[in-house]
């Protein structure tokens, strides 16, 4: 009878410890009796399933969050390009407003390159 009890625990539960269970079960139902332990070895092997079972879940939980915090991270990242902030210029003759607006950018403290090409001219403003 203590044997059956015996197979409410894991069965990684059972190979490891299985024969120390049953030895102490048996010797303490001298005492006690055999139901009290037959119960007990239930009660515990059913115990020992959930806390497995909590376990894996908080594993799979802690798992899935870390995905999904870091592709949260990864997308965003992609997305802005590590910046915060991008702004482009361009013009084709008068560049007077669109340069005092890059000179502006670069006082305030953006990163901005020029690209001139026979169209006309044109700004990359990006501030980290």
């Amino acid at each position: 009878m203590l044997h059956l009890c015996l197979q409410a625990y894991p069965r990684a539960v059972r190979a490891r410890d299985g024969h120390h269970v049953r030895d102490l079960a048996t010797d303490l139902a001298g005492d006690h009796g055999f139901l009290r332990e037959a119960f007990g070895l239930l009660r515990g092997g059913l115990a020992e399933r959930r806390r497995q079972s909590r376990t894996r879940r908080a594993l799979i939980a802690m798992g899935a969050a870390t995905l999904i915090a870091l592709t949260g991270l990864t997308w965003t990242a992609a997305a802005d390009e590590g910046r915060v902030e991008k702004d482009l210029f361009a013009c084709a003759e008068q560049c007077v407003d669109a340069e005092a607006e890059v000179a502006s950018r670069v006082r305030d403290g953006w990163s901005c390159t020029e690209r001139r090409e026979a169209a006309g001219v044109s700004w990359r403003c990006v501030r980290d």
